[in-house]
This record gives C-alpha cells, sequence and structure tokens, in this order.
C-alpha cells in the first residue's frame, strides 16, 4: 500500500479557524465555490515539507484572521503503520516553526522528507516554461529532495555562501583568505548538488521514455539539464577532479564577478531544458496546453521514479488540473493516478471533473457545512 493521509485537522489556517476531516486510501478531490478553500487544504499538506509550500507564502500570512499562529496535524499511514505529523507556528515566540512525529518528537523541516513525500502541480506554475530559470531549477530541486531529503539543506548552505560571497564582491574586499575560504565551501556543496541532480534526472530520463504509450495524450518531453559546471561534469565524472576544476573556474572567475559584483559560476545558474519530443520544439514554444501537458509528463514520471527508487508513491498535489484539461485528458490522468495508485488530491469547482474515476475516488464537498 502507498502511503496516504487518513486525518487531516486544521486550526487557525487561513480560512479555517478549525476543520477536521477523514480521508480513505484513494485520490481525493476537493470541490467548491473560488474561495471556499480547497488550495488552503493542498497547502497545508505542502507545509508538511521542507519550505514554505506551494505558494511559497509567508508563515506569518497563513493563520486566520491575521491571529499570527496556526496548527496543522495530519495522521499518514505508510506501510501500515501510523505516523502523526504536526506543525505549529506562533510568529510572537519564533518565526521559526516547531515540528512534531507523533506527538513528541521533535525534529527539523529537512527531516519531513523522511516520513512524507509530496510532489504538486498548481496554476502557479503554467508559466514554468516561460519563466525565469531559476523557477524551472526551484521546480527540479523540490523533485530532487524527494529522492535525497539532504538536498534541501545542501541547497540553503550553498545559497547563504553565495549571498556571503556575492557581499565581500559588492565590498570590493581584498581579504582573499575569506574569499578562497568561502569559495573551498561552495565547491562542497555545490558539488553535491549537481551530483543529486543528475542521479534524479537519469532517473526521470528512464521514466520519461515509459511515457510513450501516452503520447497521444500527453506530449513526450526530453529533459536535460544546462550549464558551465553540468558540462564540466561530464567531463570529469571522477569527484575529486571535478571539485579541483570547479575551485580553479571560481578562481578564475573572481575579476569578472567583482566586475558584475554576482558570481556568475554554480549550480545556482543551471537551467532545465525541456523539449516537446515528438515536435523537436522547445517547451517556451509550445501551446499553453502543450506546456501544461509537459509539465504532466515530467510530474508523472517523477511519480513513477519514487516508486522505483523508494519502493512506494509521493502524495500527488495537483490543483485545478482536471479543470483544465478535456475530457480524453482528464480519462487518461485519472486511468495513470489510479494505476500509480497514489493518493492524489485534486481540486475544482465541478464534481463532474472528477467521473472519470468512477467509484475510485473520493469527492468531498467543501460548500455543505
Amino acid at each position: 500500500m502507498n502511503p496516504y493521509i487518513s486525518k487531516l485537522k486544521l486550526t487557525n489556517y487561513r480560512n479555517y479557524k478549525s476543520i477536521q476531516l477523514e480521508f480513505p486510501a484513494a485520490p481525493i478531490a476537493l470541490v467548491g465555490v473560488n474561495g471556499v478553500g480547497k488550495t488552503n487544504i493542498l497547502e497545508a499538506i505542502s507545509i508538511l515539507q521542507p519550505g514554505r509550500g506551494i505558494r511559497s507564502a509567508r508563515f506569518s500570512n497563513m493563520s486566520y484572521n491575521n491571529k499570527g499562529k496556526f496548527g496543522i496535524f495530519a495522521e499518514l499511514i505508510s506501510k501500515e503503520e501510523k505516523i502523526e505529523i504536526g506543525t505549529e507556528f506562533e510568529e510572537k515566540i519564533s518565526r521559526i516553526r516547531k515540528i512534531k512525529i507523533n506527538k513528541s518528537n521533535f525534529i527539523s523541516q529537512k527531516e519531513l522528507i523522511n516520513y512524507l513525500r509530496v510532489l504538486f502541480i498548481t496554476p502557479l506554475m503554467d508559466k514554468i516554461f516561460i519563466d525565469p530559470p531559476s523557477s524551472r531549477r526551484k521546480f527540479f530541486d523540490r523533485i530532487t529532495w524527494n529522492f535525497y531529503p539532504s538536498h534541501s539543506a545542501l541547497i540553503r548552505a550553498y545559497e547563504k555562501l553565495i549571498k556571503e560571497r556575492n557581499n565581500l564582491l559588492k565590498e570590493n574586499s581584498s581579504d582573499i583568505l575569506w574569499i578562497e575560504n568561502i569559495e573551498k565551501q561552495l565547491v562542497e556543496y555545490g558539488v553535491n548538488i549537481i551530483v543529486n541532480r543528475d542521479k534524479v534526472l537519469n532517473l526521470l530520463i528512464k521514466n520519461l521514455k515509459y511515457r510513450e504509450q501516452y503520447k497521444e495524450v500527453f506530449p513526450l518531453a526530453n529533459i536535460y539539464l544546462s550549464g558551465e559546471l553540468e558540462n564540466v561534469y561530464k567531463e570529469n565524472a571522477i569527484l575529486d577532479n571535478f571539485k579541483k576544476e570547479y575551485l580553479k573556474k571560481l578562481s578564475l572567475s573572481r575579476p569578472s564577478d567583482f566586475l558584475k559584483k554576482t558570481t556568475n559560476i554554480g549550480p545556482h545558474k543551471t537551467d532545465l531544458i525541456v523539449n516537446y519530443k515528438t515536435k523537436n520544439m522547445p517547451a517556451y514554444l509550445c501551446s499553453t496546453g502543450e506546456q501544461k501537458g509537459l509539465l504532466i509528463s515530467i510530474v508523472l514520471a517523477a511519480v513513477r521514479s519514487s516508486i522505483d527508487f523508494h519502493g512506494s508513491s509521493p502524495i500527488l498535489l495537483l490543483d485545478e488540473v482536471f479543470a483544465h484539461l478535456d475530457e480524453s485528458k482528464r480519462e487518461a490522468l485519472s486511468k495513470e493516478i489510479i494505476e500509480l495508485k497514489a493518493q492524489a488530491w485534486m481540486t475544482s469547482t465541478n464534481a463532474s471533473h472528477y467521473m472519470t474515476f468512477g467509484k475510485k475516488s473520493c469527492i468531498i464537498n467543501l460548500n455543505e457545512p
């Protein structure tokens, strides 16, 4: 049995003063008018991951009536074991939220991945292929930390060091020893980030090939990671050699970086390149519908890769995805979700969008008191 959320309780969260719901091991369809709180429930689930959820909002903005505090509790059934996950935030006490497992054990947010893995598609991602590279990089890193839990911590540590190096560049610092020390640390974190991404990329490529059978419904995607260091890694797969080459490039880039006041080489410059395989067309030139299909293909390939890697599926959050698909695509997506045996959480204003599941989904009407 794949992991699934059996209970969810929200307290002072967004538009919910208090709500408690129970769920079966099945796809969950949340139905209701705009503003009823469908996406808020998906966001609450996504908060049970490292980071700030599907909206990337401030925790202080998530509380009911600006009370400055909220609580989220979920019961997860995984391998027939009940796991209780809770997180609470109280602005007056701390800007950092508390996270508990089984009511007593406090953990860091990076450890959440060890209990619950989540992948999602939201309307905010509709322009991912025409947005700046940072959007695609963030998307790929979220997928990556579903496979390697330490990846989110690597990203945070790396970004902190980049900020520190950039500050020295802006100050025209002459403290070369300090800069060299930062660069050595950047290389250590940066190499691990690049290696993790490359491993996950290969997993996704393998499962994207499986999607040939769905090519008449969802576009086939070709993907690769583009960046100066990615090219260096291909030529220097031996990590010690790669680290030396990376450090050398950082050192040689200093004069240019001092002029531009920013670090111009590193995994923070990587881009995820996506092409529509059948048409041999870059994703950013595809139609809106084709771009949505490519995104769905990549996320579903990530779900299959997760099953191969972990032996179980992540929780899948699909915000307003079914509402923008035609009947044939809704049917194909429903069929694949059922085949994957994943607990997908879906939102729409119209219950008829989920008729393609037959009796294999649980429809919850949030309009009803």
